[in-house]
């Protein structure tokens, strides 16, 4: 089968939602089917005036240029061909392919408008509601004549009971050779403690660097370990180590010198780093969102605190610290419970539903 997979734009760095997408594509070329990436060079190409659209053409010549595929910092398979247009726009996008798949709403947004008889599908990962061109659109996009696939119950749920949209739930999967417990849990630096580093406000790092501060003033033995794709964050203080794009070698030790590791977003479609971090085998202290919720049960495998609680979240870190017992049982349950999201039964799923 041909699969033609849209996104709004391509990718600078690392992006959990390429990611899984991307993840999708190299297991479906694997399989035999045709599979192609449309990245856009204008959000509502149809809606803008004749000098965006110049801008527009400037900006997609340039970036053609640099070069604008993703594989710079995603293995994506060779077969899989990818695509830089001027818009999604149906004109703009390979013809002739058995299935659809929106990716965001922007690009449902376009997909809707498609004269095409072929298969729509509409892969939801998150509440969307960045920005006002976004939350124009949001709500109107499930309500699309499309195929809806979401990763976490909570957007089921969603989907449902605000919106009366039926959908197919196929949760992520994680890739179990890149993660992977190499430092045992009870081995592992009990006053390290990692952190993902955005500059996304919904990401709240701001956050999770005032926990931090907080532990270290009442424990001088923390030290902190964050990774991002920003450069390192001006002012960071001497006793965090900060890593930019760390490769997988460097990223797997990351997770396994840390005994800890904190999830600090205000939302979340799913949260992959904290899955990640369970898989080496650190106790996770991370924040009351949705996807979180996802694989954090308090007291279980996570402790959880209210989103944006800089001081509850300390608080937990150093219920951690102080009791090494407790640390290691939510690590260990942690590690067991996130075996089950495997990237074998997550592409089953999207297979079956797809019809591929």
């Amino acid at each position: 089968m041909k699969v033609v997979i849209l996104f709004p734009h391509p990718a600078a760095g690392p992006t959990g939602g390429y990611k899984v997408a991307m993840e999708y594509a190299n297991r479906m070329v694997a399989d035999g089917h045709e599979v192609h990436i449309i990245y856009s060079g204008s959000i509502y190409w149809s809606r803008k005036s004749a000098w965006h659209k110049l801008t527009c053409c400037v900006r997609w010549v340039e970036r053609r240029l640099k070069g604008f595929s993703c594989r710079g910092w995603f293995p994506l398979d060779e077969r899989v061909r990818e695509h830089f247009t001027l818009s999604l726009c149906e004109r703009h996008v390979p013809g002739g392919a058995d299935v659809y798949v929106a990716t965001s709403p922007y690009t449902a947004w376009y997909l809707n408008r498609y004269r095409t008889g072929a298969r729509r599908v509409y892969f939801i990962q998150g509440y969307e509601d960045w920005g006002p061109g976004l939350r124009a659109i949001l709500h109107d996009t499930y309500h699309y004549p499309m195929q809806k696939i979401v990763v976490a119950s909570w957007l089921q749920r969603l989907l449902k009971e605000e919106h009366g949209e039926d959908s197919v739930l196929v949760p992520n999967g994680f890739d179990f050779e890149r993660f992977r417990l190499t430092v045992p849990i009870e081995d592992k630096d009990r006053y390290c403690v990692s952190m993902l580093y955005h500059d996304m406000p919904g990401k709240d790092c701001a956050m999770g660097l005032r926990a931090l501060a907080r532990v270290k003033e009442r424990h001088p033995r923390l030290r902190a370990t964050l990774f991002g794709v920003p450069a390192r964050p001006a002012g960071l203080p001497e006793w965090i180590d900060y890593h930019q794009r760390p490769d997988d070698e460097l990223h797997l030790r990351i997770n396994n010198e840390a005994a800890i590791y904190i999830g600090t977003s205000r939302t979340e479609g799913w949260g992959l780093t904290v899955g990640e971090a369970m898989m080496c085998g650190q106790a996770v202290c991370c924040t009351d969102n949705a996807g979180f919720r996802e694989m954090a049960t308090d007291g279980v495998t996570a402790l959880v605190s209210p989103v944006g609680d800089d001081e509850a979240m300390a608080l937990n870190i150093e219920r951690l610290l102080a009791d090494d017992a407790l640390r290691c049982r939510i690590a260990a349950e942690g590690h067991r419970f996130i075996q089950r999201f495997t990237w074998e039964r997550s592409y089953e799923l999207l297979k079956t539903t797809l019809g591929l």
